[in-house]
């Protein structure tokens, strides 16, 4: 596949990671919290996510200048897959749960 091909799929990919970690985060504290605090809070939690997604598509051995910036696998695809559901789970499925049983 062409470099700027894996690099547009795997900006994507991390983008929408990034946006979809921001809302749960921010729908989840807004209720608890003013929205201001709640907006900076998944601010902060957005950009871990999109760091933590940009380094799962990282070559093993890279070095500037040398060879692909990214590395497009099934296994960094799989990984952000599993961080969202985690997070859906703790941020929509979790909370109502504790809230039904008090």
């Amino acid at each position: 596949m062409d470099p700027q091909t894996e690099k547009i799929i795997v900006l994507i990919i991390v983008l929408t990671a990034a946006v979809i970690t921001w809302k749960m985060v921010k729908d989840f504290y807004i209720t608890k919290l003013h929205k201001i605090f709640a907006h900076l809070i998944a601010v902060i939690t957005s950009s871990f996510m999109l760091l933590s997604s940009m380094f799962l598509f990282m070559p093993k051995d890279y070095q500037r200048g040398t060879g692909p910036e990214v590395e497009l696998s099934f296994m960094g695809i799989v990984t952000v897959i599993v961080m969202l559901a985690v997070l859906y789970v703790f941020f929509k499925y979790v909370p109502q749960n504790s809230d039904k049983k008090s």
